[in-house]
């Protein structure tokens, strides 16, 4: 079928209009030019919301070369969690997060400037202090961080936690312990929130935790 293309003044487009209407050369689905281009409008935005989701997925998966720690595992920030040995094999790399649930009530967690403040438990003048029950600590650069219980009892018991950074190694393989309880990448169930008594602490924190994880990745 030949179809030409004719150039009309501007006062013969409504019969042009309904001449193409009547003769079905627009589809019948649609009732005019104008409900075309709103379907056309429609398609495109459509078309536009899947890349956006596409480009979201993306930057998500980037994100997710950061790994998350949730220091001293299911447990928390608690003495009973053994924070040394949660930390034994694990390596943290700049960019990672480190995450703090501990009861509120205890204290919290002061970072310290150096070696004898850590091995002393002296929390005294410290770098910062992190009193909210739910810390997020982000590891911006190369070098060791000091972490004690503001409790100096528990701090004796083992409270505390050294953070030595290293920089990113392009390629790398997520080290063991980047698997384990506690870490982002493998799905972790964050500390819960303190009991109502400021003492043992509810898995609830568990869905706060992991609520906050999944928005980061995001």
């Amino acid at each position: 079928m030949r179809v030409t293309t004719v150039c009309h003044h501007p006062s013969t487009i409504p019969r042009v209009r309904s001449s193409l209407l009547r003769h079905s050369v627009v589809p019948r689905a649609y009732d005019s030019f104008d409900d075309m281009a709103i379907v056309s409008v429609t398609t495109a935005t459509a078309a536009a919301g899947v890349l956006i989701l596409v480009i979201a997925a993306g930057a998500a998966a980037a994100a997710g070369a950061r790994r998350h720690h949730v220091v001293g595992g299911d447990p928390g920030w608690a003495v009973a969690s053994d924070v040394l040995a949660w930390s034994a094999d694990r390596l943290f790399t700049v960019g990672d997060t480190l995450w703090f649930a501990y009861s509120a009530e205890d204290g919290g967690v002061a970072e310290v400037g150096g070696e004898e403040e850590f091995e002393s438990c002296d929390a005294g003048s410290p770098v910062r202090m992190y009193t909210e029950g739910l810390s997020r600590v982000d590891l911006g650069g190369k070098g060791s961080r000091y972490f004690v219980s503001a409790d100096p009892d528990k701090c004796g018991g083992g409270l505390k936690l050294r953070v030595d950074v290293r920089a990113p190694v392009a390629g790398t393989t997520p080290p063991p312990g980047s698997s384990r309880k506690g870490d982002r990448a493998a799905a972790p169930a964050p500390a819960p929130l303190a009991s109502s008594g400021g003492r043992g602490v509810a898995t609830s924190r568990t869905c706060v935790m992991l609520c906050c994880l999944l928005f980061l990745a995001i």
